[in-house]
C-alpha cells in the first residue's frame, strides 16, 4: 500500500473511532481525554502528507463519509466503478497514491472479503443481510469483556463470517484499547476493520452473568460483535445509531435480555432490521 493511503486509511479509522464515541457516549465524548488525543495523533499524521492529498481527503471524507476504500477485482468499492487496467495496476503498486477517477476515494488493493457461507445466490432483506441465527448468542457465560469477545469471535469464525478467530478477536480487542465502545445501559458494540469477513457481520450475545466495566456504574450485559469492512463504515455507524436508542428503551432492553434461545433474539433483531 502506498506509505500516503496507509497514513490516510489511518486517519479515517480516527476519526471514525471519534465519530463512533459521539453516538455511544455523547456527554463522555464532549470532553473525553482519549478523544483529544486520537484528534492530535490525527493532527500528527496530516503533518506528514502533502498538503493537496490532505485537502482532497478531506473534501471526499466530508462528502461521502469514507475517502479511502480498497478496490476489488479492480473496483472502487466506494462507487462500484470498473476500473482501467492501467489504473487498476497503479493502485497495486504502493508508488501510486491513485484515486478513483469517478468518485475521488483513494483506493487500495484488498482482498479481504469472504464469500458468505451458504450464499449461492441467495437475496437477503434486513437484518439477515449481514447476521444469522448463528450469530445469535444468549445467555453466554464469560468471565470477563475480553472473555467474551473471544468466545463470540470464535462462533463467528466457526460460523464462517469470518476466516480467522484469533485475528478478529484481537483486531477487536486493538478497537477497544483505542476506545471503549461500551455505553450506558451495560451494552458494548465491539468491533474491527481489516479482517477477513464476508462483509459487514453482526453478532448479538447477551450475558448470562453481567461483568463489570471499568468507568461504568452498570455492568455489562450485552454485546453487539461486528467485522465491518471499510466500505460499510458510515452504514455501520447508522447501524449502531439505530441499535443504541433502540435498546434505551427498557422495555427492549429487558425483552433482549430475557430471550432464552437464538430464535428469541433473532426475530428482535429481524423486527428491528426492516
Amino acid at each position: 500500500m502506498n506509505k500516503y493511503v496507509n497514513m490516510l486509511l489511518q486517519i479515517q479509522e480516527l476519526e471514525t473511532v471519534v465519530k463512533e464515541g459521539g453516538i455511544m457516549s455523547p456527554a463522555r465524548a464532549r470532553g473525553d481525554k482519549a478523544s483529544m488525543e486520537l484528534r492530535n495523533d490525527i493532527s500528527g499524521f496530516k503533518q506528514n502528507i502533502p498538503f493537496d492529498i490532505v485537502s482532497s481527503f478531506e473534501r471526499i471524507l466530508s462528502r461521502y463519509g469514507v475517502a479511502v476504500c480498497p478496490m476489488i477485482d479492480s473496483r472502487c468499492t466506494g462507487c462500484s466503478m470498473k476500473l482501467p487496467i492501467g489504473l487498476a495496476n497503479n493502485v497495486l503498486s504502493d508508488k501510486n497514491c491513485v484515486a478513483c477517477p469517478n468518485c475521488g476515494r483513494y483506493l487500495f488493493p484488498d482482498d479481504e472479503h469472504l464469500a458468505r457461507p451458504g450464499d449461492e445466490g441467495k437475496q437477503y432483506k434486513g437484518v439477515a443481510r449481514f447476521s444469522s441465527l448463528d450469530l445469535m448468542l444468549p445467555k453466554l457465560k464469560a468471565s470477563s469483556k475480553e472473555d467474551a469477545i473471544r468466545q463470540i469471535a470464535a462462533k463467528t469464525a466457526e460460523s464462517g463470517f469470518v476466516e480467522n478467530a484469533e485475528t478478529f478477536a484481537d483486531a477487536l480487542l486493538k478497537r477497544e484499547g483505542l476506545v471503549s465502545t461500551t455505553m450506558e445501559k451495560g451494552i458494548a458494540f465491539p468491533h474491527a476493520r481489516g479482517v477477513k469477513a464476508c462483509g459487514l457481520t453482526l453478532a448479538v450475545a447477551t450475558l448470562a452473568k453481567p461483568v463489570p466495566e471499568n468507568g461504568f456504574e452498570e455492568p455489562l450485559r450485552v454485546m453487539f460483535v461486528s467485522a465491518v469492512p471499510i466500505y460499510s463504515s458510515v452504514f455501520y455507524l447508522e447501524l449502531v445509531s439505530k441499535l443504541a436508542n433502540y435498546f434505551a428503551n427498557k422495555v427492549n432492553m429487558d425483552k433482549l435480555l430475557n430471550a432464552k434461545t437464538d430464535q428469541d433474539i433473532w426475530k428482535m433483531m429481524v423486527m428491528i432490521g426492516r
